[in-house]
């Protein structure tokens, strides 16, 4: 569970409104703060003993990272006599049935400033060190306070949204930005802002283009080790360099190769942990994925399926649906599927929404693919070889159908 920005604490502030302040003023407000191991239920187990006996829940943060539970909760107290002691003496007979480690503290809460001016910042790009230091410190450079922020880094990927009260900054809003963007530039991050509605965040995209082989080398490795191809012939299959001659080469060595088998092969593939993490929180967090990629279209549509994407654009392979096998051609009027200007169009279209709010996320091709990244189980993929299902000149093909293989 992740915190919402409109659900921010109140902060420090001017023009307090003197009936916020008179509510204030009749509660007795402490914060319980807690962490530990995750487990199922845990909420549940802290609330309602609480509430049993007359503690009135006002605000309520809770989030899972990595398996660490942690919670914040506002207590209110003066609707009952239960007093901070009894409260505490509650929270260690909690702390001994689940494990957690749980105090409470008074809570001053301050209203929020009415004429408060907010900016929504977003930092993208391959994970680093000094991204967060970096950012964080020039923020407070120019008097500029984080209320908010939520990061995710996850295989080579970093994403970052943090609120901010810009109010007090001492420089115009505009030369900030430029600063940040100046400064994240060096870090090869994209910074992108949003200052009107900040707390109904526009739709973004996030499209990751693939240049490259989904596969680590190692496991390319593997599989020409176990089945005797020879790598002098692999590079001479995929010497050509354009991804559509190399989509071309990887089809033609699957001519005939039944549906079914393909299928089989397909379930051997794995998204990592990490990028199964990385997608499901930026969905969690209002985005929108894409991946355009140099592999066929059978792959990247199995790989769209699996992490749930929005939208995944391969090469597209004809299909002999009778016969239920590949004809080992790429369908005439879609040979550059996997292209980046082709998806950015599409998206534009179907999103509706303009370039800049599409990020793309790409990768060298001396790098590894960044951010949804998959290992094989040799087990079936080997076993398909062995049982004489695909030949020498399928496994080939299928090396390439994870995308464009580069040979130093």
């Amino acid at each position: 569970m992740f915190a919402n920005p409109l659900d921010t604490p109140l902060t420090p502030g001017s023009g307090t409104n003197s009936v916020t302040e008179k509510v204030m003023s009749n509660q007795q407000l402490y914060i319980v703060h807690g962490m530990g191991a995750d487990a199922v239920g845990l909420v549940g187990r802290i609330t309602a003993p609480i509430a049993a006996v007359g503690g009135n829940i006002v605000d309520l943060r809770q989030d899972v990272l990595h398996g660490l539970f942690t919670i914040y909760l506002v207590v209110d107290l003066s609707s009952g006599t239960l007093t901070p002691a009894n409260l505490q003496t509650i929270l260690n007979d909690i702390s001994k049935d689940t494990g957690l480690s749980l105090s409470v503290d008074r809570y001053t809460p301050v209203a929020r400033a009415p004429d408060k001016k907010s900016l929504l910042m977003i930092l993208i790009g391959h994970d680093r060190p000094g991204i967060v230091a970096t950012s964080s410190k020039m923020l407070g450079k120019y008097n500029a306070n984080i209320e908010f922020s939520q990061t995710i880094g996850r295989e080579g990927i970093f994403l970052m949204e943090l609120l901010i009260d810009v109010s007090h900054v001492a420089i115009p809003v505009d030369n900030l930005k430029r600063s940040i963007c100046d400064n994240m530039q060096e870090l090869e991050i994209t910074a992108l802002f949003q200052q009107d509605h900040v707390f109904n965040k526009r739709k973004r995209v996030l499209l990751f283009h693939i240049n490259s082989t989904f596969l680590d080398t190692t496991i390319i490795n593997e599989i020409i080790t176990h089945t005797g191809i020879n790598e002098q012939e692999l590079k001479e299959l995929f010497k050509d360099g354009a991804a559509i001659t190399h989509a071309t080469a990887a089809t033609n060595c699957l001519e005939n190769l039944p549906i079914d088998v393909i299928e089989t092969i397909l379930s051997a593939v794995v998204p990592t942990e990490g990028s199964l993490e990385l997608i499901q929180t930026l969905k969690v967090m209002g985005y929108k994925i894409a991946i355009a990629s140099t592999g066929l279209s059978f792959f990247t549509k199995h790989l769209r399926q699996l992490l749930d994407l929005d939208y995944a654009y391969g090469m597209d392979v004809e299909v002999d649906d009778d016969q239920r096998t590949l004809t080992g051609h790429l369908l005439p009027d879609n040979q550059d599927s996997g292209d980046l200007d082709i998806a950015l169009t599409h998206l534009k279209s179907s999103e509706k929404i303009p370039a800049e709010d599409i990020t793309i996320i790409t990768n060298g091709k001396e790098t590894c693919t960044p951010g949804i990244r998959v290992t094989l189980n040799l087990d079936v993929f080997l076993n398909c070889f062995n049982q004489r299902v695909v030949s020498r000149t399928n496994i080939m093909g299928l090396l390439g159908s994870f995308g464009q293989i580069h040979f130093n």
